[in-house]
């Protein structure tokens, strides 16, 4: 019997040698395009962090704790938390239910976006500008954290009125 290696099937072996299931194979619950989120909350503050609370060293977790204390609305119970998530909107869904939030705050590189039911907006960004390129030098850029909050009658009038 002759056997006649066309592109796909070389494809789905080359795939398979690199340990890359086809998608016809991979189950539905797959979690590999998902992204983590981790956050430790007190009282009224919310942290979202970059990796788990207990992955940050000693000092770290103590200036964590230092700044919660220092606002006063650090009074309540402690979650430590990893969200995993694939849409803004499970995220979304995620925060809704804390609406007893005064404070955010974020270490690490961490961008999200964050639609309420109310239809406001919270987007966190970081920029983290490449140094060594030549452009970004004469340009003066530098490395930054945003912070987008949005009312819903404030996005509705950007998008329907203002332009």
């Amino acid at each position: 019997m002759l056997f006649m290696l066309t592109p796909e099937i070389k494809t789905n072996l080359i795939l398979k040698e690199i340990g890359i299931k086809r998608y016809s194979l991979r189950s539905s619950n797959d979690q590999s395009h998902k992204k983590s989120l981790h956050f430790y909350k007190k009282g009224h503050i919310l942290a979202l962090l970059d990796k788990p609370y207990e992955n940050f060293v000693r000092e770290q977790q103590d200036l964590l704790i230092a700044i919660f204390s220092s606002t006063k609305i650090d009074n309540g119970e402690e979650v430590f938390k990893t969200i995993r998530y694939s849409s803004n909107n499970d995220l979304s869904n995620e925060f809704e239910e804390m609406n007893d939030l005064k404070m955010i705050v974020i270490f690490g590189n961490i961008s999200c976006d964050f639609d309420f039911k109310n239809g406001d907006s919270i987007r966190v960004w970081c920029s983290e500008w490449d140094q060594s390129n030549k452009n970004v030098k004469n340009s003066l850029y530098t490395d930054s954290l945003s912070v987008s909050l949005s009312s819903k009658e404030q996005l509705d009038f950007i998008e329907n009125e203002a332009y």
